[in-house]
């Protein structure tokens, strides 16, 4: 099925029977619905103020740090309370400065447990001198944004309760996709959010109290239809919201509002990412079995399968690394 089929389908009102928009939006593979994010890998070529940064501003930790396969140092940042990292730098000083309109990150977000990490993140990280660029209420989270020391886009997030996320299928349907789009990114109400902390909690405020993990994500890339039919039929995510008429598509699995974001807001057009590139490196998903990994690696032939991992490429040359 392609994606004009699938945005065809999408813009009906339901004359179908069900059985028959099921069978024309079956797709021949699905990914686990237990996978998880693992850390991205962000190739920086000042890794010292990096280091400052995300030690001193956002208060990670070191976990480990040494030469990589191709001897650049990588230094692996997460929290105390988590065994695994959530971010991975790479320390590569003569790498060459990203083309403004070509593929690559446009954000990695964050995901707190719950809304008071939100609130005590937001005050600490902002007491640390960081100066935030925007704050958002989704509908199904809400949201703050920023920037580290070499331009990558972080997003610090709480989810909402399941039950108040928007119904996606009728968020796709029919036209008026910018509407849609911007009736899901409203202001966030940052007196409410501050409201769940004690007047202690405000005064000391302690960044990601109860740690944090990979929660989505969010990829500038130069054709929106060929990576959103990539990641859909090649690596079996679900297409929660498509918004091509605005650049913007949303995916997941196991009904999840998004675990990848891809837009065409500054890239349409323009060059695929290029090894050696300062920014994203590669990000990683996790998969829960074997049997998940060796699925993934029967549709990529044309990557060589590591014993427990699996690097492939998408359209515009950006890695995801598929792992145990």
């Amino acid at each position: 099925m392609t994606l004009n089929e699938v945005r065809q389908d999408t813009h009906r009102a339901g004359a179908e029977a069900p059985e028959s928009l099921h069978a024309q939006r079956r797709v021949p593979f699905k990914l686990a619905s237990a996978l998880n994010l693992g850390p991205p890998t962000l190739r920086v070529r000042e890794l010292g103020a990096a280091l400052d940064f995300y030690k001193n501003d956002i208060r990670l930790q070191i976990k480990r740090r040494g030469a990589g396969p191709d001897g650049l140092e990588l230094v692996e940042l997460g929290f105390k309370q988590n065994a695994e990292p959530l971010l991975i730098l790479k320390a590569d000083p003569a790498a060459t400065r990203p083309l403004h309109d070509s593929a690559g990150l446009y954000h990695y977000a964050v995901l707190v447990p719950e809304r008071r990490d939100l609130a005590s993140t937001f005050l600490a990280v902002g007491n640390s001198g960081v100066a935030y660029e925007g704050f958002a209420d989704h509908s199904f989270s809400e949201a703050i944004y920023l920037h580290d020391t070499e331009r990558n886009g972080i997003e610090f997030y709480a989810d909402r309760p399941r039950s108040a996320w928007p119904n996606w299928e009728e968020m796709s349907r029919g036209a008026g996709g910018y509407q849609r789009f911007a009736s899901m990114n409203g202001p966030l109400d940052i007196d409410s959010l501050l409201r769940e902390l004690t007047k202690g909690e405000r005064t000391d405020p302690v960044p990601f109290p109860n740690g944090a993990r990979m929660g989505h994500m969010h990829l500038r890339v130069t054709d929106l239809e060929k990576s959103v039919e990539f990641y859909r039929s090649r690596l079996g995510f679900d297409i929660t919201m498509y918004f091509p008429e605005i650049g913007a598509a949303f995916l997941s699995v196991g009904g999840y509002h998004h675990h990848l974001g891809l837009n065409t807001w500054q890239s349409k057009g323009g060059p695929p990412h290029r090894q050696g590139d300062a920014g994203l490196e590669e990000f990683r998903i996790a998969l829960p079995s074997a049997t998940d990994l060796d699925a993934v690696s029967k549709r990529f032939p044309e990557f060589k399968r590591g014993e427990r991992s699996l690097t492939v490429r998408d359209p515009d040359n950006l890695a995801i690394t598929f792992e145990l």
